[in-house]
């Protein structure tokens, strides 16, 4: 019986394996939108855009008032990744460049007017982000741009016992990780730049700890219950203290505490 028990124990993990796999990510970092910014922007959850018509004139023609409502105020991309772009509708712009933008409002438009403006579309305001990880952080930080390894760690705080030999580049992916190691020292002290690699968004930057550091670490979770339970007993026993100092069965000094 025990082993009929144990060979259906496979049999439930199916379900979940299958479920799991549905939600897996097949591409990239994770995110719906990717690409690499500072190469051709695009659009991401929370960016504004701002629509340009090809003529101002034509927003002074009546006919043209939803065009003229849509150039008026610049949108933020909600949630959904979509824009409202009057008499037609939300937008799914989630992930496109501004060229993709503009020729698709262009190509939505062209239904609503004999003779279809042309829509250029500016992304005006957007944050991408990297990571720190290890003896620095954690942290997500703001990328703005041409940012590289000096500029990261020239602002992050570090503790002592982070290993700048051995950093990791970490660029996700489910098939094809990029992993690369870096010695600061190498950048900082004898000026090879050559792994003074420049940051893209989505990058995770990981600095572990040094050998000493793994130690301590390592001492410091053994001993955590320990320190759990010497806590503990210190608070009762200062609990007892004064319940005997407000009954007056002991005095106002405390030896184990001060």
């Amino acid at each position: 019986m025990l082993l009929g028990s144990l060979g259906m124990l496979p049999a439930c993990s199916v379900v979940p394996s299958e479920r799991a796999q549905e939600i897996l990510i097949r591409n990239g970092f994770g995110r719906r939108a990717q690409g690499d910014a500072q190469v051709e922007n695009y659009a991401s959850v929370g960016s504004t855009i701002e629509f340009i018509p090809s003529s101002q004139d034509l927003l002074r023609d009546p006919a043209f008032r939803d065009l003229a409502l849509l150039v008026s105020t610049p949108q933020v991309v909600a949630v959904d990744g979509t824009v409202y772009v009057p008499g037609v509708g939300p937008l799914l712009v989630l992930g496109l460049t501004e060229r993709e933008m503009g020729q698709l409002i262009t190509e939505q438009l062209g239904a609503l007017y004999s003779t279809p403006p042309r829509i250029d579309a500016r992304i005006s305001s957007d944050t991408k982000y990297y990571f720190l990880f290890g003896e620095v952080g954690p942290a997500r930080r703001e990328l703005r741009g041409d940012t590289t390894i000096v500029d990261v760690f020239a602002e992050v705080e570090r503790n002592d016992y982070a290993n700048m030999g051995r950093i990791r580049l970490i660029r996700a992916d489910p098939r094809n990780p990029l992993v690369v190691s870096i010695n600061f020292h190498d950048i900082g002290r004898r000026g090879f730049s050559a792994y003074n690699l420049r940051i893209r968004e989505n990058d995770i930057i990981y600095v572990p700890p040094t050998f000493f550091g793994m130690v301590a670490r390592f001492l410091n979770k053994l001993l955590l219950p320990l320190k759990a339970v010497v806590t503990g007993l210190l608070e009762v026993s200062s609990v007892n203290h004064q319940i005997g100092v407000l009954t007056g069965k002991n005095d106002y000094y405390y030896p184990l505490i001060y």
